[in-house]
């Protein structure tokens, strides 16, 4: 008797156990949106960006536009393998660039209370990189992965920077490549520092204290890293 009760409890256990992959839960960066209007690839917006979304073990969710946060709450049905929108809200700044307006006017519509949301995991087996897709139930839908972008033909590692968080002198490091210029940008997108030469340093004594990308060009692509002034 008690073996038996044992193994219901067990069941019951494992029914009430989402069904859903627990890699889903943690910070996801975008990397493109699609419907059977556009095809949108985030490192082509510029000034350049990082969108992220991000699943808490409750459900609850925040992420990143292109100047605005969002939160919100999901329910998850293990039948459909689907998730649910409970609620949605987002900061309403005005972003510097219509870009970046038309962007986040896309991303967060993706995100109505009430829609449906469908996902796929694939990880990337020579790189462990996690890819994924949360889909609505038309030909739409958005691409995430868990490591931030850079340009798709270019190696993430190629450039370093340090130290960071950095007060004065922040260092590129790059190995055989050389770089042809650094520009920064605030998290609103707005560009505060832009310096066109061979360089592997550059002064971020006068930014105020904050998180800022630095994005790096040389004649392989561009890199967009984050970095904390203190």
């Amino acid at each position: 008797m008690t073996k038996t009760l044992l193994i219901v409890l067990i069941s019951l256990f494992g029914f009430q156990s989402f069904g859903q992959d627990p890699d889903i839960f943690q910070t996801w960066y975008l990397e493109s949106m699609y419907s059977e209007e556009f095809n949108i690839t985030i490192p082509d917006i510029t000034p350049p960006i990082s969108p992220s979304f991000t699943l808490n073990n409750d459900f609850s969710f925040t992420g990143e536009g292109a100047c605005n946060t969002f939160a919100g709450v999901l329910t998850y049905d293990d039948v459909y393998n689907e998730f649910q929108i409970v609620n949605f809200t987002s900061t309403d700044l005005a972003c510097e660039y219509q870009e970046h307006t038309d962007f986040e006017n896309i991303y967060f519509g993706y995100f109505w209370e009430d829609g449906v949301l469908y996902y796929d995991i694939n990880t990337e087996p020579t790189t462990g990189v996690q890819y994924l897709s949360l889909d609505i139930p038309i030909f739409a839908g958005m691409n995430f992965r868990n490591v931030q972008l850079s340009n798709p033909d270019y190696k993430l590692d190629n450039f370093k920077i340090y130290p960071n968080p950095v007060s004065e002198l922040l260092f590129i490091s790059s190995e055989n490549t050389v770089i042809e210029s650094i520009s920064i940008y605030s998290l609103t997108g707005k560009k505060v520092i832009d310096v066109v030469n061979e360089t592997n340093s550059i002064s971020v004594s006068t930014l105020s204290k904050g998180m800022y990308f630095i994005e790096i060009s040389s004649a392989s692509g561009k890199s967009v890293k984050k970095f904390i002034k203190k």
